[in-house]
């Protein structure tokens, strides 16, 4: 039955395939059965097979219009998977050509970039850079450069970048610094080779080895990269030096002793030399004093303008050596280019030297004291008398004898009526006191280890309009008997310095419609009503130029801030704290600040027959600029009260009903 049903299935899906405007072929109908047929599991390649296999299917699909020719079924046969395989192997063959052709492109398309002849390489392109061996400093360098394109094709965009060593200065164009050089080359065409001449001038010291680096950049036509390519640097030696510096001083200096250092420069160029940069740098121990000529930047920079072959110029320096017994010390000398940014920085080195010493113990301990300090910068304020005192202790195992002490006073600030040393002789003349056996009766003999004390007062002129100081310098001489030949009769110095600080002075006001802020409001003030003022702060400047100036002050609870100001600086309010500040910032010695604003009183009746305070206390800080020292003002609270000479009544400030 199971046949039957099937052949119905058949015929449906027969119906639905032909129905659509094509009349569908009947068929003779034919009864299947169940009965079960012996199949071969492996088919043979016969005719007899091929005729049974059509013959079932011609039962149960239906013919074509078209019928096959008769010999389709002569020596057809067939073979179960065999269409699958032949399709695998179809494809697997068209994989295997595609890989196949691709590595052949990518193996001729590299053989023809390395080896074709219209390839690009950088190994084509040869570099080469030329010149001395050796060349005296602050001497013309000539460089030849030579750049060969050996490539089948030009390149473009080709720049030279010529890099060289730190200090160079160009050959034509004079106190130039030249770092990097980039010389545009343009196209460099195929087997043509371009020769560039370069000149620049070298400085170092002797034996200094240097180089110089050249490389190019380049562009190829169709593409937008930058190739580069380096050549091996030229390196050369200088040969000597254009400076020759030389340095002298005492191998053996006592501490707290004023010593000299004789630094001697001397041209070995065969030009003249401009602008020849000098440069010491001084050990912690070293105290410096002066310098002959004087230093151009700083305490150790000097610039010679012109040296001029074979020429020397002489630098003295002194100051003061500090330190422990067998301590050593070193001023290293540096001679050299400046930077042409810089003038007082080094681009390049001509000639150094060194000049050692080593402290050796002290013939005398020397201390000056002037108010409280030893032996340093000592601040007093305008007018104030201040006393010094000189303690000179010997600290050798020997007596000495004949002791002579002498103090040059100097400064703007000195005043010849207020030096007044006892026993001591004051040359009003020459500014100096001096102590001897003659007025001083303890230096004829000073026993090891014992002290002496020498004292004296000092009061600075109040008639100085600008950074007054009094400097002190002492010089202490002596002789020793257990000892022959000693040269040095200078055994001792020391210094100080007496700087006067600035003392400004802060001035306060109330105006009521002086021109500044349009005030509003009963004068004198009514209990439960409302008058503003305008507040002025003056900043009156002393001897020496101020900065960071605060001015601070406290508004009281009745009186409310307006939010007006005026004049230099900037004045704000701190409504949590009532604070005004006035940051008046820097004012110049003999100068004054000004600064206003407006405030607004509401008086209480309890304020009645009183004379309210409008600002607190007042208070001025400043940076002396001169000194280092921070100096004060203090101004009294402002009240309600102006003054008479501005056209109000004596009173006026009094609050009424």
């Amino acid at each position: 039955m199971s046949g039957i049903k099937d052949q119905e299935r058949i015929d449906a899906l027969r119906k639905r395939l032909y129905e659509r405007g094509r009349p569908v072929e009947k068929k003779e109908k034919h009864v299947l059965t169940d009965t079960k047929q012996k199949v071969q599991t492996q088919w043979k390649k016969t005719a007899e097979t091929a005729k049974a296999v059509a013959a079932a299917t011609r039962s149960v699909v239906p013919q074509q219009p078209t019928a096959a020719p008769a010999d389709a079924t002569e020596n057809s046969t067939i073979e179960t998977m065999a269409p699958r395989k032949k399709k695998r192997g179809y494809r697997l063959k068209l994989v295997l050509a595609g890989l196949l052709f691709f590595v052949l492109a990518v193996t001729v398309s590299s053989m023809v970039l390395m080896f074709g002849n219209k390839s690009i390489s950088g190994e084509n392109i040869t570099i080469s850079v030329t010149g001395p061996f050796t060349i005296g400093g602050g001497e013309v360098l000539p460089v030849q450069v030579g750049v060969t394109n050996a490539n089948a094709v030009a390149i473009e965009s080709a720049t030279l970048i010529v890099e060289y060593p730190l200090g160079t200065q160009s050959a034509t164009e004079e106190r130039n610094d030249i770092f990097v050089e980039r010389l545009t080359l343009d196209t460099v065409d195929s087997g043509q080779t371009v020769n560039v001449p370069l000149r620049a001038v070298v400085f170092g010291e002797e034996n200094d080895e240097k180089e110089i680096k050249v490389s190019i950049e380049y562009r190829v036509r169709g593409s937008n990269a930058t190739f580069f390519k380096e050549a091996d640097p030229l390196r050369f030696k200088i040969s000597s030096s254009p400076i020759v510096v030389r340095a002298q001083a005492l191998q053996k200096v006592s501490s707290g002793q004023e010593t000299d250092v004789e630094l001697t420069i001397t041209s070995n160029a065969q030009n003249t030399l401009s602008e020849v940069l000098v440069k010491a740098e001084y050990p912690l121990g070293f105290d410096f004093t002066k310098a002959s000529p004087a230093p151009d930047g700083g305490q150790n920079v000097w610039i010679l303008e012109d040296l001029a072959p074979e020429d020397s110029k002489k630098i003295i320096i002194t100051g003061i050596v500090v330190g422990k017994e067998t301590d050593e010390y070193a001023i290293n000398f540096t001679v050299g280019v400046p930077n042409d940014r810089d003038q007082f920085a080094l681009a390049s080195v001509f000639a150094t030297t060194q000049t050692a010493f080593e402290i050796e113990q002290p013939f005398l301990g020397i201390d000056m004291e002037v108010a409280g300090v030893v032996n340093g910068e000592a601040v007093i304020e305008p007018g104030q008398h201040s006393s010094a005192a000189i303690e000179i202790k010997n600290t050798l195992s020997d007596t000495l004898y004949d002791l002579q002490v002498e103090v040059q006073l100097g400064g703007n600030a000195l005043s010849d009526l207020d030096v007044g040393p006892p026993n001591g002789f004051y040359d009003s003349l020459s500014n100096k006191i001096i102590w001897d056996v003659s007025n001083a009766p303890d230096l004829r003999e000073l026993h090891p280890g014992r002290k002496i004390r020498l004292s004296f007062g000092i009061e600075p002129s109040e008639d100085v309009s600008q950074t007054p100081q009094i400097t002190m310098d002492v010089n202490v001489k002596g002789r020793r008997v257990s000892e022959s030949q000693v040269a040095e009769t200078l055994i001792g110095t020391a210094q100080s310095v007496v700087k006067v600080a600035s003392a400004p002075k802060l001035r306060s006001d109330i105006a009521y419609n002086n021109g500044i802020f349009s005030d509003s409001g009963p004068v004198p003030p009514k209990a439960e009503q409302k008058t503003t003022y305008t507040v002025s702060f003056m900043a009156e400047n002393g001897t020496n130029n101020i900065a960071d100036t605060v001015v601070t002050a406290t508004l009281p609870s009745y009186v409310t801030w307006v939010d007006k100001t005026s004049g230099s600086g900037v004045v704000q309010y701190d409504p949590v704290q009532r604070i005004v500040t006035w940051e008046a910032g820097s004012v110049k010695a003999n100068a004054a600040a000004f600064a206003s604003f407006q405030v607004e009183l509401l008086p209480s009746k309890s304020q009645i027959g009183t004379t309210p305070v409008l600002v607190g206390e007042q208070r001025l800080r400043a940076e002396d600029l001169f000194t280092g020292e921070v100096v004060r003002a203090v101004s009294q609270a402002v009240t309600t009260e102006m003054s008479t000479e501005t056209g109000h009544p004596k009173g006026n400030g009094r609050v009424v009903e």
